[in-house]
């Protein structure tokens, strides 16, 4: 049985015998090289392999718990300025233990205030922030450059939470 098809380059149709299918050949008319398809009685269809839905759980788990421990260790950094009085390489003098765990938790409350369009609320955490401006700088840029979001943060879209991150570090300025 033969095969048509249209020749990409002229648009005129090619007949071509049955065995020709799957390999080049030239266009009778425009002289172009043109692949001459397989005839759909001889594609052989492939199965999919099944979805394993205990993979997917799992790994839906484990990125969970990725994002919550990446918080954690974001909260938790023990002795990172104990006994150091000298301010940190970008200027910044160090925060207290107490406010350094404030800071991720007031940029986590302005991205969840500007998912609920709180704006005024949003507004008056960033104002907040404006007071750890250099370490709240850092946490957000760090927030940028981490492909998965805190796990509370996890139903924001992608693009919106980059843009409240973006809008955020503007603020800080």
């Amino acid at each position: 049985m033969g095969i048509e098809f249209h020749c990409p380059k002229c648009g005129k149709q090619i007949r071509a015998p049955g065995t020709a299918g799957g390999k080049w050949g030239k266009c009778p008319y425009c002289k172009q090289s043109v692949y001459i398809p397989t005839p759909s009685e001889e594609i052989e269809e492939i199965p999919l392999a099944p979805i394993d839905e205990d993979a997917q759980a799992r790994e839906r788990r484990l990125e969970a718990e990725a994002r919550n421990l990446t918080t954690t260790l974001d909260r938790e950094e023990p002795g990172k300025y104990a006994g150091d009085e000298s301010p940190s390489p970008g200027g910044s003098v160090p925060l207290p233990n107490e406010a350094e765990r404030d800071v991720p938790r007031l940029v986590h409350e302005f991205m969840s205030a500007m998912a609920r369009a709180d704006v005024g609320r949003a507004d008056t955490i960033a104002r907040q922030l404006k007071s750890y401006a250099g370490q709240a700088k850092e946490y957000v840029q760090r927030m940028v450059v981490d492909e998965l979001p805190p796990a509370e943060l996890s139903n924001i879209p992608a693009a919106v939470y980059k843009g409240f991150l973006r809008e955020l570090l503007k603020r800080l300025k």
